[in-house]
């Protein structure tokens, strides 16, 4: 395997970055994503400077941001193999929109969770330019943890999801508490 494949050994969860300009609405697919602060709310997403929405989410300073279940990976593919340099892809795929609270972008009905932020700061970062969007609002979709199926892309067109049944709650300070009463004995590693 070539050393710039490294990402292709990683699970990504999906998103839609969705973007609103005069009239027209963008929406596209990103699995290089991260939320990367909690004060302030940070998160950020890589996209190249050719696609369609990059122009515009620069222009606009503002996007939001829908995380899709396991059952619209078909959108998914739909969103981010079509560019609206076709057309209206969002219109054609008929996909439901919700209007957001603080920016003038919707977000995607179809999605478990989804975010309202404005253009923090766009860096580049080898080939891609590397967007951090400030969250100004969320939005949860009704159901549970133990049910929600959060659509990961692999590779090459090919997604999975996470079993909800193997998720597992660790009781952390129980095991943190272990750690520290066997340093403070003197246990000492090799």
């Amino acid at each position: 395997m070539s050393i710039n494949q490294f990402s292709k050994n990683m699970v990504m969860p999906v998103c839609l970055i969705t973007v609103k300009s005069g009239s027209f609405i963008n929406s596209m697919t990103v699995a290089w994503n991260t939320p990367l602060s909690a004060n302030p709310p940070l998160f950020g997403f890589a996209i190249k400077k050719q696609r369609y929405t990059y122009p515009m989410l620069i222009k606009e300073k503002e996007f939001t941001v829908t995380f899709l279940p396991y059952e619209k990976a078909e959108l998914s593919v739909k969103l981010g193999r079509i560019s609206a340099r076709e057309g209206d892809k969002l219109l054609a795929v008929g996909v439901k929109m919700k209007d957001s609270e603080f920016v003038k972008a919707p977000y995607i009905e179809d999605g478990y969770f989804s975010m309202e932020c404005t253009l923090e700061n766009s860096f580049t970062t080898g080939d891609h330019e590397f967007v951090v969007g400030k969250v100004v609002a969320v939005h949860e979709n009704e159901g549970s943890l133990e049910n929600l199926k959060p659509l990961m892309y692999l590779t090459k067109d090919t997604f999975s999801t996470i079993d909800a049944g193997k998720i597992k709650k660790i009781d952390t300070k129980r095991i943190i508490e272990e750690i520290r009463i066997m340093l403070k004995r003197g246990v000492q590693g090799d």
